[in-house]
């Protein structure tokens, strides 16, 4: 995941199948990005939490700066900073 641009960190715990990444203030990679690199590395992705600027509509969340459409799984909480807390799930 550290090779994928605009990663800044990445944590992982097999333990727990959890993966915490913190992305570069202005990346552009999308969760599907993501996803697919979990996917080749076999794994599989399931729920993601995010934090994320963009805009909540209809059921999805629109993340700035990619324009990827997530969908939903709970409403997006507003955070600090014109933030979004979110749940996104799975396709």
């Amino acid at each position: 995941m550290k090779k994928v641009e605009g990663v800044q960190s990445v944590q992982v715990s097999l333990k727990d199948g959890l993966t915490i990444l913190e992305l570069r203030p202005g990346n552009k990679v999308t969760l599907a990005q993501l996803r697919t690199v979990i996917k080749d590395n076999g794994f599989v992705s399931k729920d993601a939490q995010i934090i994320a600027r963009g805009t909540p509509v209809a059921g999805t969340f629109e993340v700035s700066g990619t324009a990827e459409k997530l969908s939903v799984s709970t409403a997006p909480v507003e955070a600090e900073g014109g933030r979004w807390r979110l749940s996104a799930t799975t396709r």
